[in-house]
């Protein structure tokens, strides 16, 4: 993995841009412990019905360079790492670079980003992945906000190399925001295409979504929020198992609250439950999880 992003855009900048310079950053730390019924690795279809309970830490830093109030860059590093008591062989350690660059017209913002993540199973490196993204946006009325993507996406597995592939995904979102911001009510949809070295890991999905939010109570201090997340993938080879082409469906509801002490210092839960139909084996479950974190946001 290539540890040093690529630049989006390279600009000159006079005197009078930089002084109108806003900069922010921001530093997340959570730790804690999560409990799986199913323990399940999607992207290599690794699984074992023997639940576990885990530690969970992550650190996440960002920061934010805003020229003009018109042209802003982001970039951030995120590592999230995952040891179960038991069950060694989904431990799984995620680090993720990224880089983001957008401009705001009159009436619209367009941009560009770029993700570099790193994953590795059981202390080993199992998959190396880039994605590259250009989006459109636009603000109706302070009220609605639209989002669409464009991603391409290529993966690269460990002594995997059938499993090597490229994505090209196109997707919106819409967000509907009410009592005064705190809340919102947002809709998205992704049509993706993804093609493995195995034609039988190759296919074309949907993926449809759902979230509302809400924040209340004294200064805020509690955060609600429900998701929907549905997928279906209809695969173009032929099993040779199966002899027939392979067929997924997933189904994910995720409810989590989060109570935050002071403005930095927050309880973290999550309950979410999925649902997996596939022809596979290892792909056909159903799993619930819950997590509880403690998080500082500096």
């Amino acid at each position: 993995m290539k540890y040093v992003l690529t630049p989006i855009c390279l600009f000159c900048f006079s005197s009078s841009v930089i002084a109108n310079t806003e900069s922010d950053y921001g530093v997340t730390l959570e730790a804690g412990a999560t409990h799986n019924s199913e323990l399940v690795v999607e992207e290599i279809d690794q699984r074992s019905a023997n639940g576990d309970l885990g530690r969970y830490l992550s650190l996440d830093l960002n920061g934010e360079l805003t020229f003009q109030e018109s042209f802003s860059v982001k970039a951030g590093y995120n590592i999230s790492d995952t040891d179960y008591q038991d069950t060694d062989d989904f431990d799984l350690t995620i680090q993720r670079l990224y880089g983001d660059a957008s401009y705001e017209f009159s009436g619209f913002t367009v941009g560009v980003n770029q993700h570099q993540i790193l994953a590795d199973l059981a202390g080993q490196e199992f998959l190396d992945m880039d994605r590259s993204g250009i989006y459109l946006s636009k603000l109706l009325n302070n009220r609605i906000f639209i989002r669409s993507e464009y991603t391409t996406t290529n993966k690269e597995f460990d002594d995997l190399p059938d499993r090597n592939a490229s994505n090209d995904a196109l997707g919106i979102d819409t967000y509907f925001f009410y009592n005064q911001a705190k809340a919102f009510f947002s809709v998205g949809y992704t049509s993706e295409d993804e093609q493995a070295n195995a034609s039988e890991l190759s296919y074309d999905g949907d993926v449809y979504r759902a979230t509302v939010s809400s924040k209340f109570g004294d200064n805020d201090a509690h955060k609600l929020q429900l998701k929907w997340r549905y997928y279906n993938r209809d695969y173009q080879g032929l099993l040779p198992e199966l002899n027939t082409p392979r067929n997924d469906e997933r189904h994910a509801v995720t409810f989590s609250w989060d109570y935050y002490f002071t403005p930095e210092f927050a309880l973290a839960t999550q309950l979410q439950r999925t649902t997996s139909d596939s022809n596979v084996e290892s792909a056909d479950y159903t799993a619930n999880e819950i997590e509880l974190l403690l998080r500082l946001e500096l």
